[in-house]
């Protein structure tokens, strides 16, 4: 009996099959991992499942005026402003063994001490102050450390739009059930006992700190270098792909027409309920789901460059959509359009930060082009927004809105071509966007 030996092409075909079906076991793992850290840190941070409940005791257990409440914000909103400051700790000091995961852990386990502090002792104005300034200190670290490991692993795998997709979904989700959730426990539970919740999420954090990913094992040998704090500053402003992401970032989540004006317009002039408000805020981040689960489906399929164009394109729409709230009905519809206009364009220009991200440097890139540029566009388009409604213009807040997103067009022309030339999966080419 003749036994056929096989040859070196099936030996080389068989090698494929089980190297692809390696590397897609290993994308599941990728994004069940980053989807379980990216959702627990959304809802355990202070801006999460614990905001409306601090909200609600702030202003109905210590009676603070408008302008109280909103100084106490501000104050607790300075780390996030911040926010490259923790990117570059996270760059420069790690260890060999852990990596990231070694903030993961000590910041996951002080935050969680600091909410179990809160709830079991007495708490007045300064002391809330202090602990949550601490907590969200504590978290933006948390969330330095994340972004970055979850650049680093998405540009080493080819993966940038897969995640940007996974990002979105753990701030997006954990938006929506804050606040669903926010309002039943301010309703059902104590503010002490919304503290004991938020810091068994965080535990969740800690418990995954010992979880190493073998996706990293390949980014985590390239970080070690040689390089003094100076020169990787140097190198980061002198990042050619990272400024343009971060100005269309930015201009994206200026938006004077939201915020603020859109609550004073809903409540006082179209006069919408409470509950109602509850559940528009709710519905537009909901919303932005749908087509941010698209964008997965898509960046596998065509080139950054076009998906940039499409969602900058229909995201434009998004602030004349303001105009169309004028009932109960129509304030629901909006807010659904808002959601659905805005998860596309999220979710690519996320991708897009990713990608400009210099080696080494994920978390001070991501944390300036993503967490600051955030913060800033938002604070300072409210307070322009505010400033413009007080005045009765409301609708200038919209156009000015409106505007601002048109001006991603020129900053898109900016990028450059061969950073977003390929799809999700391929490998962009080692100094993309660097050449002049």
């Amino acid at each position: 009996m003749e036994i056929e030996l096989p040859s070196s092409r099936d030996e080389n075909e068989n090698a494929s099959v089980l190297e692809a079906g390696h590397g897609s076991a290993m994308q599941w793992e990728v994004l069940a991992y980053f989807a379980l850290l990216n959702i627990a840190v959304g809802l355990g941070s202070p801006l999460g499942i614990a905001a409306i409940p601090i909200t609600y005791f702030l202003k109905d257990g210590l009676h603070l005026t408008p302008v109280q409440l909103a100084v106490f914000l501000a104050i607790g909103s300075i780390p996030v402003c911040g926010g490259f400051v923790f990117g570059f700790i996270r760059d420069r000091w790690r260890s060999a063994r852990w990596g990231d995961r070694q903030y993961l852990l000590v910041c996951a386990l002080a935050a969680a001490g600091m909410y179990l502090w809160l709830a079991t002792s007495t708490t007045d104005y300064y002391k809330l102050l202090a602990l949550v300034f601490i907590v969200v200190a504590v978290y933006v670290m948390i969330f330095a450390a994340a972004q970055a490991l979850m650049t680093g692993v998405a540009q080493a795998h080819g993966m940038t739009g897969r995640l940007s997709v996974v990002f979105s979904f753990g701030y997006f989700t954990p938006a929506v059930l804050s606040a669903l959730a926010g309002g039943w426990l301010v309703a059902h539970a104590s503010v002490r006992g919304t503290f004991l919740i938020a810091a068994g999420v965080t535990i969740v954090i800690a418990t995954q700190s010992f979880w190493r990913l073998g996706a990293s094992s390949e980014f985590e040998r390239l970080l070690a270098r040689g390089e003094t704090g100076f020169a990787a500053m140097r190198r980061l402003i002198r990042h050619r792909p990272l400024w343009p992401a971060a100005a269309i970032y930015f201009l994206w989540n200026f938006s004077p027409g939201w915020g603020t004006p859109m609550f004073y317009h809903l409540t006082e002039r179209v006069r919408i309920s409470s509950e109602l408000f509850g559940t528009f805020t709710a519905l537009q981040s909901l919303f932005f789901l749908p087509t941010t689960l698209l964008y997965g489906v898509l960046c596998v399929r065509a080139p950054l460059s076009r998906l940039l164009w499409w969602g900058t394109i229909v995201a434009i729409l998004q602030g004349p959509i303001m105009f169309l709230a004028q009932g109960p009905a129509s304030t629901i519809a909006v807010a659904v359009l808002y959601g659905l206009f805005g998860g596309f364009a999220t979710a690519a220009y996320i991708d897009l930060i990713m990608r400009s991200c210099p080696k080494g440097l994920e978390g001070t890139a991501m944390m300036v082009a993503n967490t600051s540029a955030f913060a800033l566009a938002g604070n300072a388009g409210n307070l322009l927004g505010s400033w413009i409604y007080s005045r009765g213009g409301f609708a200038w807040a919209v156009i000015i809105t409106t505007l601002a997103t048109a001006l991603i067009v020129s900053a898109l022309r900016s990028i450059p071509p061969e950073l977003i030339a390929t799809h999700d999966g391929e490998r962009i080419e080692p100094g993309a966007g660097l050449r002049a």
